[in-house]
């Protein structure tokens, strides 16, 4: 499916249309029901509230894009963690990277410096108010979530750091003051899955309550690798997370949350597949290089709240922690097949990633009910980071020389090319960074009428990043800052008791970065922070006695230096560089219904183009690998002419933007039956996604992801007479075998490697609630 300028064009078309129908539909909705006695919670939908705005509104009545899914909802349809939103969520994308960090693209934004300690994520991540500053922290598993809410667009005003995609806010349970609850599940599935989990909520008084939950996940690995030592499947995972939450009410004015998070995840191999590898099965590698990952991530965090009467006044404060080292093959490949396919074994023996962030954030937010809506806040982040990279190649002289890691070659030219030659040392890096963080936020909601209503906010963002780095012959302090003003403007329009229309205009910023290349003739030692005008048009109802919710937006990003990888003319000097214009337009449509009987249907659809309107320059790293091979390496004879040669014959205008598909749409049908001896809640969902680009190259030959369709089912049986349950879950009903992900290595031999959707898995459940 082709998507063109001319959607935004029909949207607006549409958006206008369904205003002139939505008024006198309700008409007759609202006289039908006149004088009828209200129905039973069970024939309506649910009312969602949604903290979108740093403040309670309801879905239907905010001015924004927003998926927002219970607890109960994630767990119907497989949402273990972010990954698992992968195809269900309008406009989104989410990129399982093998040994880096995952990638979430919202509209076309996401977060293309995955292997640069500087770059940031275009999507800010938020649990329980809190902004998230690591991406290693946000595959974390969902635990005793109570709703999860994707906000797409720039939220330039008053979330997190500063996001130009979107926001994910994740709301846990919090303690409850009136009574004591607890719960425990097992399940055991396929390929050795087990979860096992419990949560006890104590009231320890009549003011402070207690919540503890904890859980642990494992399955082996469905990658078949005959040549890796010790063991023949890898891709296993064993996770643990726990967390802690007090909830303290001295007065009726105060509130206290204080909670505190674990995540360990200890995985044997990495589950990627180099696109040249010609071992038979998808789900196959011939990697014999073991490639262990330790993920980490701690979290302290707290918020007190202050009822001022007409306002409320709230603070809070968190220390996060996020750590990943994993050893790494950087071409997952066997020896011999590396040997005549690159000409070397490329290994990385260790990659480590640590980060320590503070954050606070103080705001004042009227209550509702007012004819000003309004709030306004700070907020204040550091982050300290450290990265180490070594990494060899051997080729056939040199393979099986023992080495020892050690980072003194770091900047040190001599030493370095000594241990090159004695052992193939490709890389050695060590890098200290701090970025600082610094924002004033304010927003205002002005209901002129019962039925119209103005929105204007601001912010101020103040963000700078410093390191020092020794990596190879450099050594060099590294700087990037900037100041911004960004915002955003709505109107709204209820055109009808349950039928808003809303346009809005916003803005929003990620920050930039600094590359380590510091003799590099085109791509830019520090990288500028990616700017977007978003334009937004929408409509959400509820029809026939709110049994139908229908949302529709329209949107058209307008971006200024989107940020993206490139390979330099001279051999190591690539890194993040800066497209100057591009932009994603599209249509998105959710829908609810109600119907008889206990069936229900949710789905969603989107429609998205996007395109490069800068003619620019860029060299990928596949292609600049190429050439190397092909001219006997970095410096080889006739290495940077051809270099040159290729990354001025090479131009990225009228490209489409990397991860946005044309088309894509998920369903689930839900239907809930009543038995003489229980409840029995059954739900199938699908989703479908075209084909796309996973970078901005648009290379046929490596940056194609071919479409992908899934299926799961899930059933639900809670008997009338005590507090257990069964369930029955199976995950990829179909044993689709589609790819996830494509990921292109940009540094070593410049490999690209296949993710591929998990096998079928069934898993059954067993748990009790009280």
């Amino acid at each position: 499916m082709k998507v063109n300028a001319r959607l935004l064009v029909r949207a607006a078309a549409s958006v206008m249309a369904l205003a002139q129908l939505v008024p006198a539909v309700a008409h007759a909705e609202d006289a039908g029901a006149a004088g009828a006695e209200a129905p039973s919670a069970s024939t309506q939908l649910e009312t969602i509230t949604v903290t979108a705005q740093k403040t309670k509104t309801g879905l239907q009545k905010t001015p924004i894009a927003i998926t927002a899914m219970s607890g109960d909802q994630l767990a119907k349809i497989d949402i273990r963690s972010a990954i698992d939103l992968d195809r269900h969520i309008p406009g989104m994308t989410v990129s399982d990277s093998g040994a880096f960090p995952v990638n979430i693209t919202i509209r076309g934004v996401g977060y293309d410096g995955l292997q640069n300690l500087s770059a940031q994520p275009g999507v800010a991540y938020v649990e329980n108010g809190v902004y998230i500053a690591s991406p290693i922290a946000v595959v974390s598993s969902y635990l005793d979530v109570g709703q999860l809410e994707v906000l797409r667009g720039p939220q330039g005003t008053v979330n997190g750091q500063n996001a130009d995609g979107g926001a994910i806010n994740v709301t846990t349970n919090m303690p409850k003051l009136d009574a004591f609850h607890m719960g425990v599940e097992g399940s055991y599935g396929s390929y050795n899955y087990q979860r096992e989990n419990g949560m006890v909520n104590l009231p320890l008084t009549k003011n402070l309550a207690f919540r503890a939950t904890v859980q642990h996940e494992a399955h082996d690995g469905w990658y078949y690798a005959p040549n890796y030592p010790g063991n023949d499947h890898i891709g296993s995972q064993n996770a643990w997370t726990a967390r802690g939450t007090f909830l303290w009410t001295p007065t009726d004015r105060l509130t206290v949350t204080v909670w505190g998070e674990l995540y360990s995840n200890d995985i044997n191999g990495v589950g990627a597949r180099n696109m040249i590898d010609p071992i038979a099965g998808v789900r196959a590698t011939s990697n014999d290089y073991a490639t262990p990952e330790q993920t980490r991530s701690r979290i302290a965090a707290a918020t007190a709240a202050y009822d001022l009467g007409g306002a409320t006044a709230k603070f809070s404060t968190s220390y996060q922690y996020a750590f990943i080292n994993n050893r790494n093959s950087a071409d997952s490949l066997s020896t011999a097949q590396a040997l005549e396919y690159y000409g070397v074994k490329d290994n990385i023996p260790e990659h480590s990633w640590g980060l320590n962030t503070v954050n606070e954030e103080f705001n004042v937010a009227s209550k509702p009910g007012g004819r000003f809506d309004w709030i306004v806040g700070l907020f204040y982040q550091h982050t300290s980071g450290n990265e180490n990279v070594f990494e060899t190649q051997q080729g056939s002289s040199l393979i099986g020389t023992p080495y020892t890691i050690d980072y003194s070659a770091a900047g040190n030219p001599a030493l370095y090319l000594a241990q090159q030659a004695a052992y193939g040392l490709s890389f050695a890096s060590v890098s200290n960074a701090h970025r600082n963080s610094a924002a004033g936020y304010g927003q205002l909601t002005w209901h002129i009428t019962d039925k119209l209503r103005l929105t204007g906010g601001l912010r101020y963002s103040w963000d700078k990043y410093t390191a020092h780095t020794a990596a190879n012959f450099n050594i060099a302090d590294l700087k990037s800052e900037f100041r911004k003003v960004t915002g955003k403007a709505s109107v709204e329009y209820d055109v009808a008791p349950h039928s808003t229309l809303y346009a809005s205009f916003s803005t929003g910023v990620k920050p930039g970065g600094a590359n380590l290349n510091t003799s590099s003739t085109q791509i830019p030692q520090s990288f500028t922070h990616e700017f977007v005008r978003a334009y937004e048009i929408g409509s959400k109802n509820e029809f026939f006695d709110r049994k139908l919710r229908l949302n529709v937006s329209a949107f058209y990003n307008d971006y200024r230096n989107y940020q993206t990888d490139s390979e330099d003319p001279l051999p190591y000097q690539g890194g993040q560089t800066n497209i100057p214009k591009s932009k994603v337009y599209g249509l998105e449509t959710e829908v609810s219904l109600i119907l008889p009987q206990g069936w229900r249907i949710d789905a969603n659809a989107t429609a998205m183009g996007s395109r490069v309107d800068s003619h620019m320059h860029m060299l990928d790293a596949y292609s600049a690998q190429a050439i190397n091979r092909a001219t006997g390496g970095p410096y080889g004879t006739g290495n940077v002419d051809a270099r040159y040669a290729a990354y001025f014959a090479s131009d990225v205008y009228g490209n489409q933007l990397g991860r946005v598909p044309n088309f894509s749409t998920a369903m689930t049908i839900s239907k809930s039956t009543d038995l003489p001896f229980g409840k029995l809640d059954a739900a199938v969902d699908a989703n479908y996604r075209s084909p796309y680009w996973e970078r901005v190259y648009n290379n046929p030959a490596t940056d194609r992801v071919g479409s992908q369709f899934m299926m799961n089912l899930n059933l639900h049986f809670q008997p009338k007479r005590g507090p257990w349950y069964l369930e029955l879950q199976v995950t990829n009903l179909t044993d689709s075998s589609d790819i996830a992900t494509r990921f292109a290595e940009n540094f070593g031999v410049g490999g690209v490697f296949d993710v591929y959707v998990p096998p079928r898995q069934v898993i059954g459940r067993v748990g009790v609630k009280f």
